[in-house]
């Protein structure tokens, strides 16, 4: 697979799952009247044209999770954007050749009707100050990006919040755990959707870490140094120097 290719697989009724040649994943959402694109990736391709012919004609708007490279790049080739405005801190953080000036604001509850479906839109504070998630209620679908992780949950890079404030955001969403079954994060091909099992273990993880029962290790993976620990399915990685931030 290049650069410029794409594939996608149905993964629920109107749910294409569409990544690129990283194995970005992004989640394109078939309404009755219009289609939503959950993040653009980093492809080189037409990514525009290839959702265009997945949703059948229907008209395309474009809601980023986050401004991480691998979930923004391919946002300047639609016209409708939306990002919560405390992204474009970390666009600027990553010096990404993203125009975010013309994105308009996406906030905690702001939803999106498209027609037969509706997504609700939950601000996640913690993998970024501005990371958001999709809440399909009559499904019971959450669209994650990378807020809670794809197994691992990176909390040690550049921008991200305290741990202790992450901690807030996943027992928040456990709170409504009665209104999801399936999460449909940012990188689907290194492992399948999670049930709420991973979500406690996450949680699990997070409360380890702050109230010192676990031990990290250091993390083998990526360029920013950081510790992890695992409990069950879910991988936590943090920075040491930020877990409390300015406050405990």
């Amino acid at each position: 697979m290049n650069a410029n290719e794409y594939t996608a697989r149905e993964v629920e009724r109107g749910v294409f799952h569409v990544v690129d040649y990283r194995k970005d994943s992004m989640y394109l959402i078939v309404g009755k009247e219009k289609a939503l694109l959950f993040d653009t990736g980093m492809g080189e391709g037409d990514l525009r044209g290839f959702v265009e012919g997945l949703a059948g004609g229907k008209p395309v708007e474009v809601v980023i999770s986050h401004a991480h490279w691998d979930h923004i790049t391919q946002a300047n080739q639609f016209e409708k954007v939306y990002m919560n405005h405390r992204e474009k801190e970390i666009a600027e953080l990553f010096g990404l050749s993203v125009d975010c000036s013309r994105f308009l604001d996406v906030r905690e509850g702001d939803a999106f009707d498209l027609g037969d479906r509706r997504l609700e839109v939950l601000e996640a504070p913690g993998h970024t100050p501005g990371s958001i998630v999709l809440l399909d209620r009559e499904r019971k679908l959450l669209f994650s990006g990378d807020a809670l992780g794809a197994g691992h949950a990176w909390l040690h890079l550049p921008g991200c919040l305290p741990l202790w404030v992450y901690l807030q955001s996943l027992r928040r969403l456990a709170g409504m755990a009665d209104l999801f079954e399936k999460i449909y994060h940012g990188h689907l091909n290194e492992s399948a959707a999670f049930g709420l099992n991973y979500l406690m273990d996450l949680i699990e993880a997070v409360e380890g870490v702050l109230g010192g029962s676990l031990k990290g290790e250091e993390y083998w993976i990526g360029s920013f140094p950081g510790l992890y620990v695992t409990v069950r399915s879910a991988t936590l990685v943090y920075n040491p120097e930020n877990l409390w931030g300015c406050a405990k």
